[in-house]
């Protein structure tokens, strides 16, 4: 990368509104095809099964699901999964069953069906969570009502959310998070013992900065315009990632406005085909903009493009720069980003990350030297994907 390039970018990083750290940040969506999906990341602090009636809840990974009906979420089912299996009898019957939200009328959009997060378990303050989420449905319906063409999307709410026979009524007067992607309740449309793909699973992450209800939310739709459905849930897991932190730090990093070094980490698998990593970097000045950086190559060059902190890498240089990608680091000096491990950036385009390959990055981002505004880096972390 040229440097001159570093400082045309430094623009990009005061052109972003802050993000809401406590709102969930979500990553890819995932195929579900087997029980190792289900993260083992960090500490469970909940896992539920949104239905569980007619068995016994299942242990999933090591994963323990209870039975579990949200408020409002009255209706709901089984044998979802009709004759498709994931060869694994737990992770079935968890794919088996769901809730679905009993208040208001169906629709096409559905309205966000809501889940209070805080009763099902403690969230500090300071703590950093993953949550993942799963949609399933592979029953054919009826050539008007394809069910396993139903998408659910997820969302988040900040704030005294109401919600009513389990829909969210007043999300105009709460903070409302990003949408993840289409969770697709049956992605290739076949059923049976020979069927690879039996749902969607998408993973968030978050950081608590306040005591203010954090709220789950799922939207429905349906590619048939006259199709009426309502919110879909499985099964959902919540664990604390606080520390956890894959790779190798490498690299001096240079003392920030904060008299502290900003220190990058990054959560979730070094297995590239799970398609799950987050990175988080930490000691960053309050309220400061970033981005990722990622290359293939170390390197080590001071004071880039009048910078007053270190660049870590080398080589062909690949900025996170998508849309949603430059973050904010809140109150806390924290800013974490779920990145697509088939969409790793570089020079030239976007790549596949594989197995054998290691990969380096570096967090860039906004400080002041003497009053004056400027950039820094966090140090280097490589990460060695199997």
């Amino acid at each position: 990368m040229k440097l001159r390039t570093l400082s045309a970018l430094s623009l990009a990083l005061c052109s972003t509104a802050a993000a809401q750290a406590d709102l969930i940040q979500w990553g890819p969506v995932q195929n579900v095809m087997a029980a190792s999906e289900v993260s083992t990341n960090g500490t469970l602090v909940t896992a539920r099964n949104c239905w569980a009636q007619t068995f016994a809840a299942p242990t999933v990974n090591g994963v323990p699901f209870t039975a579990y009906a949200p408020p409002g979420w009255t209706n709901g089912g089984w044998v979802l999964t009709v004759d498709s299996t994931t060869w694994d009898a737990e992770y079935d019957a968890l794919l088996d069953s769901a809730r679905v939200t009993s208040g208001g009328s169906a629709g096409n959009p559905t309205g966000f069906g809501a889940i209070n997060l805080d009763n099902l378990g403690t969230l500090t303050i300071g703590s950093t969570y993953e949550i993942q989420v799963w949609f399933c449905d592979q029953r054919e319906g009826t050539p008007t009502n394809v069910l396993n063409d139903r998408i659910m999307t997820m969302s988040s709410a900040l704030g005294a959310v109401v919600a009513t026979g389990g829909l969210a009524t007043n999300l105009s007067n709460v903070t409302q998070g990003p949408l993840s992607g289409p969770l697709d309740a049956d992605p290739n449309n076949q059923s049976g013992t020979s069927d690879m793909i039996v749902g969607s699973y998408c993973i968030g992450t978050f950081t608590r900065t306040t005591s203010d209800p954090l709220w789950l939310l799922v939207e429905g739709s349906h590619p048939l315009p006259g199709n009426v459905l309502r919110p879909h849930l499985n099964a959902f897991q919540i664990r604390d990632i606080t520390g956890s932190s894959l790779g190798t730090n490498y690299c001096t990093a240079n003392v920030n406005s904060t008299g502290a070094t900003a220190v990058l980490g990054a959560s979730g698998s070094a297995v590239a085909a799970s398609n799950d990593l987050t990175l988080e970097a930490t000691a960053l000045p309050p309220n400061s903009f970033c981005f990722f950086l990622t290359s293939q190559t170390q390197g080590f060059v001071q004071n880039p493009g009048g910078s007053q902190g270190n660049l870590c890498l080398g080589g062909a240089i690949g900025r996170f720069v998508g849309p949603g990608q430059i973050v904010n680091s809140g109150a806390g000096g924290v800013a974490s980003l779920a990145i697509d491990l088939t969409q790793q950036p570089t020079p030239t385009g976007p790549v596949t990350v594989t197995a054998g390959e290691s990969w380096s990055f570096t967090t860039w981002y906004r400080d002041s030297a003497g009053g004056a505004p400027t950039s820094n880096f966090s140090d280097g972390l490589e990460i060695q994907f199997n």
